[in-house]
């Protein structure tokens, strides 16, 4: 994959071929969307709901718009070994784009699900990302960090690999230096009030579930 001179207006927006944005928090940021980055399919869906993306990234194996149809900028990227939203990112990072918001990653197929989940922890140290579902805005932390809530908004953290010790503040089940597995073990916590403090010595996933 190479890489070549565009311009972006921010915020960026990646979206995937998953569920549609359809909750108000979805559908806000894609509203304000500055420049729209598809995933192969998800271009349809984009183009259907009246929008036409800047950019189309894939082996466009699941999309059905042809030829003089196609608007935008379209980037086939055919390697197998990974999926179209790796191939996203990789592009973005070689593109010198600092932050995404991560649109439809969810709400089909769980495998796929479960993978652009791993594919946000798999580059947390190389881009900055903030997954938006029709359910919860789910980031990827490592180290100390301060997160902004909402007072009685339900929080779960998620290991993606062995953590040595972690530690939670500010929540209503707070932890102190415990070592955290893969697992449910830390899931549907409450925030307190409008911040909480997480440190990690390892990568973990924060969702920060809508309130309605």
């Amino acid at each position: 994959m190479t890489q070549n001179r565009y311009s972006f207006n921010d915020p960026v927006i990646v979206l995937a071929n998953g569920s549609f944005p359809s909750h108000l928090i979805a559908k806000k940021y894609l509203n304000k969307s500055g420049t729209i980055i598809c995933t192969d399919g998800a271009a349809d869906k984009l183009i259907g709901s009246g929008r036409n993306p800047d950019i189309i990234i894939g082996d466009f194996d699941s999309t059905s718009i042809k030829g003089k149809d196609r608007t935008g900028i379209w980037i086939e990227t055919p390697d197998q070994n990974k999926t179209d939203l790796e191939k996203t990112f990789e592009w973005c990072i070689m593109n010198n784009i600092k932050k995404i918001v991560l649109l439809g990653s969810s709400g089909k197929r769980e495998d796929h699900t479960i993978g652009n989940l791993f594919t946000l922890a798999k580059y947390h140290d190389e881009i900055k990302c903030e997954m938006i579902t029709n359910y919860a805005k789910i980031i990827c932390v490592s180290g100390e960090n301060y997160i902004f809530a909402d007072t009685n908004q339900t929080i779960s953290i998620i290991a993606t690999e062995p953590i040595d010790s972690i530690t939670l503040d500010g929540l209503q089940y707070n932890m102190k230096n415990e070592s955290l597995l893969p697992s449910a073990h830390a899931i549907s916590n409450k925030a307190i009030s409008d911040k909480f403090y997480l440190e990690s010595t390892g990568k973990v996933l924060v969702f920060l579930n809508h309130i309605s």
